[in-house]
């Protein structure tokens, strides 16, 4: 039976006595693994022979948090013991999406996600409700990017609050915190929500939380449920990352 991606993360950081943002060609350096960048036809590469490893990543990546969550994601192939292919090749909608159907790209992107954020050291700072401009200020400290931020931010919350992530109009995935009660809508952005704004007239996303329908973005709500939507687009992506929260009591009061 093999243990959590999480705690091999923390193994890790452990044996290695690390602590804040990691310098990822140390730790390569340390585990005797080269790292490569080359023309590819996925994200990443882990091939193992004998006692050596290389990690290739794609010379096509446009972002240095997102060439070090693929290296971070290939670590995880090589040091979770019940990883045993000798070559993994990952897929880019594997290692985006944070919820590939494929178990073992699953795993490691956990292990990055802890690796890299590690919950112990994020939990102290989560001194408030998650907010866009927390997730930005985690990004900077850690090294990493807005999407990873917020997924951990939010598996780590108490507060009722989801990410999701669209593209071109439509929602690819989301993560939901355990207190957020209910599934997001899947498809077509909603023409209730920012989101659907930005991809469709091209208008310019409000800087501070917006309340709409609930309905616009959730399934299985009433049409008098509100919820809070902040929306930052990438324009150069075409995507749209959202978080969504759920309003306290007394701000039902002051919508109307």
């Amino acid at each position: 039976m093999s243990l959590s991606p999480v705690f091999y993360a923390r193994q890790l950081r452990h044996e290695l006595k690390l602590t804040g943002a990691v310098d990822l060609s140390l730790v390569a350096d340390r585990m005797n693994i080269k790292i490569f960048e080359e023309a590819l036809d996925a994200e990443g590469y882990l091939i193992q022979k004998g006692k050596e490893a290389r990690i290739i990543i794609n010379n096509n990546i446009g972002y240095e948090t997102r060439k070090c969550f693929t290296i971070a994601h290939e670590l995880g192939h090589f040091y979770m013991p019940h990883h045993q292919e000798s070559i993994f090749r990952c897929l880019a909608r594997d290692i985006q999406s944070y919820c590939s159907d494929r178990k073992l790209e699953y795993e490691a992107n956990e292990f990055a996600g802890e690796f890299l954020l590690p919950a112990q050291e994020l939990e102290k700072r989560l001194l408030q409700p998650p907010n866009l401009d927390m997730i930005k200020e985690f990004s900077k400290i850690y090294g990493t990017s807005l999407t990873a931020t917020a997924v951990k931010v939010v598996q780590l919350t108490c507060e009722k609050i989801a990410v999701v992530l669209s593209e071109s109009g439509e929602i690819k995935w989301f993560r939901k915190s355990e207190s957020f009660p209910y599934w997001i809508n899947k498809g077509p952005l909603h023409e209730w929500t920012y989101a659907y704004d930005f991809f469709t007239a091209g208008k310019s996303l409000p800087e501070t939380p917006q309340k709409v329908q609930a309905m616009a973005w959730c399934q299985g709500v009433s049409r008098e449920e509100l919820i809070f939507e902040e929306s930052m687009a990438f324009p150069n992506l075409n995507i749209v990352m959202t978080l969504l929260y759920i309003p306290y009591e007394e701000e039902f009061d002051a919508f109307y």
